[in-house]
């Protein structure tokens, strides 16, 4: 089968600093991988190549996705724009009318729990419901690939479960290639079916498939690779 996105020998560097070397894996069509690591390997790096919002300096990076959605850690909502109008702007240049827009933009805020209060503006909501705010607009565009960048590292352990358990209800109804970028292993174990630990220079390695193992005789191995390899990490990569 062809990979959706494809990582060739894919390298890239900061002010002259390499902070991924020599990458290379592929990702496949509804593939759910999480991509575990301290900061600064290059976790967001990875997802903003293949976004192209950030060009590799070496190898090469095949990609037949044609839509992408990008949630990032931080919520990037218009503040003067209300949480139905946020979701709905992103659907105009892809043929809604105004009226559509807004419809299905109410559609994918009920499906997050944001039913009432599609009048709301930013300020007036909490930083969670500002994150499902991100999350509605990312699946109301229909994206075939779908780059989580630790969208919920501010929020408390419940609500996490919460909107990941959204996020899953969504993966069953709208199918999507997803990578999720996490430091936190209970996270990533709760929405992948593929998990790569990654360290300094875009080293890799692929963790079980099954969760339950995951937990049990790799989640210990992982953090204390982990916390070795935190103490030797670039600090911004």
């Amino acid at each position: 089968m062809m990979p959706m996105i494809q990582f060739k020998q894919v390298g890239k560097r900061y002010n002259g600093i390499e902070v991924i070397e020599n990458l290379c894996f592929s990702i496949h069509k509804n593939d759910v991988i999480g991509i575990l690591g301290p900061s600064g390997v290059g976790k967001t790096t990875i997802l903003k190549m293949i976004a192209d919002l950030v060009t590799p300096s070496s190898g090469t990076i095949i990609s037949h996705a044609k839509r992408i959605a990008y949630v990032f850690q931080e919520p990037r909502v218009l503040p003067w724009k209300t949480a139905l109008d946020n979701v709905a702007i992103p659907l105009l240049p892809l043929g809604y009318n105004y009226k559509q827009a807004r419809e299905k933009a109410a559609e994918q805020l009920g499906k997050m729990g944001l039913r009432g209060y599609e009048g709301y503006f930013p300020v007036q909501l909490s930083g969670g419901m500002i994150q499902r705010v991100s999350l509605a607009r990312a699946f109301a565009i229909e994206p075939d690939t779908l780059l989580l960048d630790e969208p919920f590292s501010a929020l408390d352990i419940g609500l996490k479960k919460v909107l990941l358990d959204m996020i899953k209800e969504q993966l069953k109804a709208m199918p999507v290639t997803v990578l999720y970028v996490s430091h936190m292993p209970e996270e990533v174990v709760q929405i992948a079916n593929r998990i790569f630990m990654l360290f300094s220079k875009g080293i890799m390695e692929e963790l079980p498939v099954n969760t339950d193992e995951l937990i049990k005789t790799k989640l210990s191995d992982f953090i204390d690779k982990y916390r070795t390899a935190e103490t030797a990490v670039l600090p911004n990569g």
